[in-house]
C-alpha cells in the first residue's frame, strides 16, 4: 500500500516539473545526476557500490509556503555558498555540525523525481541534491515545519517542491 502511494505520488510529481540536467564534475570528478522525470528519484554517482540511506523526503505547508522536509519533517535549506554548476557542498566542520547535510535518498514524494540527486560527501557519505542545490536540515528548527533557518545571514532559504529559493521572510 505504501509502495503504491508512493509510486501515485511520484507520478503526480513528475507530470508538472521543469526538465532537470545533470550537473558538470564537481572539483573532485564527483557529480551528481538527476533521476529521469519518468521514474522513481534514484540519487547516483560515479560510485554505485555507495549505499543511499536516507530516509522520506516530502513537502509541508508552513508560514512561508510549501517547502521541502526531511524524514522528520525538519525544512530543508540551500546554501547560497554551495555551487549548483558544478555541484558542490562548502559547508564542512563547524557549518555541516550546525546545518546538517540531508542523506541522500530515493524515497521522496511530492518533488519532481528529475529534480533529485546526491552529491559525494569528503567523508564518503551521500548528500542529498534538489534541483541541484545540496541540502541541509538547520539544527536551531528543533520542530516539524520550523523554519527558524530561513534567511540565516542572508544565506539560507528553505526549498519549494520545484527546487527553487524560497526568499519570503519567516
Amino acid at each position: 500500500m505504501a509502495a503504491a502511494f508512493t509510486v501515485a505520488a511520484l507520478a503526480t510529481a513528475c507530470s508538472s516539473g521543469d526538465d532537470a540536467k545533470s550537473a558538470a564534475p564537481g572539483p573532485t570528478g564527483a557529480a551528481t545526476t538527476a533521476a529521469p522525470a519518468s521514474s522513481q528519484a534514484a540519487p547516483s554517482t560515479d560510485d554505485p557500490s555507495v549505499p543511499v540511506v536516507g530516509g522520506p523526503v516530502g513537502t509541508s505547508s508552513s508560514s512561508i509556503g510549501l517547502i521541502v522536509v526531511d524524514s522528520t519533517g525538519r525544512t530543508v535549506y540551500a546554501y547560497d555558498k554551495d555551487t549548483t554548476d558544478p555541484v558542490a557542498s562548502t559547508c564542512t566542520g563547524e557549518c555541516a555540525a550546525t546545518w546538517q547535510p540531508v542523506p541522500a535518498t530515493t524515497d521522496v514524494s511530492g518533488i519532481d523525481a528529475g529534480l533529485v540527486g546526491s552529491l559525494p560527501r569528503a567523508d564518503g557519505s551521500q548528500q542529498l541534491t534538489i534541483a541541484h542545490h545540496p541540502v541541509y536540515v538547520y539544527s536551531g528548527d528543533k520542530a516539524a515545519g520550523e523554519v527558524k533557518g530561513q534567511l540565516v545571514k542572508g544565506l539560507w532559504h528553505a526549498l519549494s517542491p520545484n527546487g527553487k529559493e524560497i526568499t519570503k521572510k519567516a
